[in-house]
C-alpha cells in the first residue's frame, strides 16, 4: 500500500517504521524536515503535506489535535482515499467534516507500539466499506492488540490502555523503590520486579476463572502476602488506582 503519514513524533515514527518493514510504499510529512530525513533510508520525505498524500492510498494523520484544521485547509480533495485518525479527542464526524467523500477511521493506539505490543482501537462506522475494513486490519496486523470498538468506549480506553502505561510504570517505580528499601541493590530489584510483572501475566494468561483466586493461592494462611494485602487496603492503593483511571477517563471526556 502507499501511505503518507503526516506528523513525525514518536507514535507517527512507530507508524512509519511498522509499515516500512512491512514492505509498504511510506512518504513522510512533518513541520520539522529534520523529523522526516531522520527517517530517509525507510521512508521519502514531503514537506508540502499536499504533495505527500497525492498518491497515497492511506493518509495516516498524526498530528496536534489543535493543527487539524490547518492541514485539513492545505491537503483537501482525499475522496476515495482511506484517512486513519489517532488524533486524539477529534471523533469521526468531526473527520468526516474535515474530509469530505474520505473513508474515515479513527484510532486509538498506545506507546507499545513502537514494540508493536500496543492495543489499537478503531472506531466502528456504518459508513465504512467492506474493503476498507479489511485494509485497515490488514496494514495493523502484527502491531498488537486490534480490535473495533463504538466510539462512546474510546475515552474509556484511552484511560485504560493510553494512559494506563504511566501508571503501570508508576507502580513498577513503586515496587523497585520498596526492593531498595528492604536492601536489595536498585539494578536487582528492577530485574526482580520486572519478572514478577511477567510471571503474573503469564499466570492470568493461562488461567480460567477469575484472577482474584490466584491471589488467594498465593495467600498462605498468616502469612507474608496477606499481611501486604491487609496493608494494601487499609492504604487505600485499590481504590487510589481507581480514581486515578478514572481522572484519566474525565480528563478525556473533557477533551473531546
Amino acid at each position: 500500500m502507499k501511505i503518507a503519514i503526516i506528523g513525525v513524533g514518536v507514535m507517527g515514527k512507530a507508524f512509519a517504521e511498522a509499515f516500512a518493514k512491512a514492505g509498504h510504499d511510506v512518504v513522510l510529512c512533518d513541520r520539522n524536515p529534520e523529523k522526516g530525513k531522520a527517517l530517509a533510508k525507510i521512508a521519502r520525505f514531503e514537506e508540502n503535506p499536499k504533495s505527500a498524500v497525492a498518491s497515497a492510498d492511506i493518509v495516516l494523520i498524526a498530528i496536534k489535535p489543535k493543527d487539524l484544521e490547518k492541514l485539513a485547509e492545505k491537503i483537501q480533495g482525499l475522496e476515495g482515499k482511506t484517512v486513519l485518525s489517532i488524533l486524539a479527542g477529534v471523533s469521526v464526524s468531526t473527520l468526516m467534516g474535515y474530509f469530505p467523500g474520505a473513508q474515515i477511521v479513527r484510532s486509538m493506539p498506545n506507546l507499545a507500539l513502537t514494540c508493536s505490543e500496543s492495543v489499537i482501537a478503531l472506531v466502528e462506522d456504518k459508513s465504512l466499506d467492506a474493503e476498507t475494513t479489511c485494509q485497515v486490519e490488514a496494514l495493523l496486523e502484527g502491531l498488537g492488540l486490534v480490535f473495533w470498538t463504538e466510539e462512546k468506549q474510546i475515552d474509556g480506553i484511552t484511560a485504560l490502555a493510553g494512559s494506563g502505561p504511566a501508571f503501570i510504570i508508576a507502580i513498577l517505580e513503586a515496587m523497585v523503590e520498596s526492593g531498595i528499601l528492604m536492601g536489595l541493590k536498585a539494578d536487582d530489584a528492577l530485574k526482580l520486579a520486572l519478572q514478577t510483572m511477567r510471571g503474573t501475566i503469564a499466570l492470568i494468561e493461562g488461567h480460567t476463572g477469575h484472577p482474584g483466586e490466584l491471589r488467594w493461592q498465593v495467600s498462605a494462611p498468616a502469612g507474608t502476602t496477606i499481611a501486604g494485602m491487609k496493608a494494601f487496603e487499609e492504604n487505600s492503593v485499590r481504590s487510589g488506582l481507581i480514581e486515578t483511571f478514572l481522572a484519566a477517563y474525565n480528563r478525556s471526556i473533557e477533551l473531546s
